[in-house]
C-alpha cells in the first residue's frame, strides 16, 4: 500500500495514523497531477512500480507538514524529470 511506503520514507511508524489523512491528501493530490500530465492512470494506481512511488514519496516529503504561510516550496528538479520520463513511457 502506497500509504505504508509513504510513511516508511517520513520515519513514521506503520502503527500511528495521525497523519494519515494528510499524508492520503498529498499522496491524492500527487496522483492527480500526473493525471494532467498525460499519465496512463493504471500506471499511476500500479503501487509495485518504483518509478511512481518515487515521485508520490518525493511529492509527499516535500508539502508533508507545510504550512500555508505564504511562501513558497518548490519540488525538487528530480521530481520534474521522474513526472517526465513517466509521462513518455506511459502517456495517455
Amino acid at each position: 500500500m502506497i500509504l505504508d511506503i509513504v510513511k516508511k520514507a517520513l520515519l513514521i511508524p506503520q502503527v500511528e495514523t495521525y497523519a494519515d489523512d494528510e499524508i492520503n491528501t498529498h499522496i491524492n493530490s500527487c496522483k492527480h497531477y500526473l493525471l494532467s500530465c498525460g499519465v496512463d492512470p493504471t500506471y499511476i494506481n500500479d503501487e509495485s512500480n518504483p518509478m511512481v512511488s518515487t515521485v508520490i514519496i518525493i511529492y509527499v516529503k516535500t508539502f508533508y507538514g507545510f504550512k500555508n504561510d505564504g511562501s513558497t516550496k518548490d519540488l525538487p528538479k528530480s521530481f520534474d524529470m521522474l513526472v517526465g520520463q513517466l509521462a513518455l513511457t506511459k502517456g495517455s
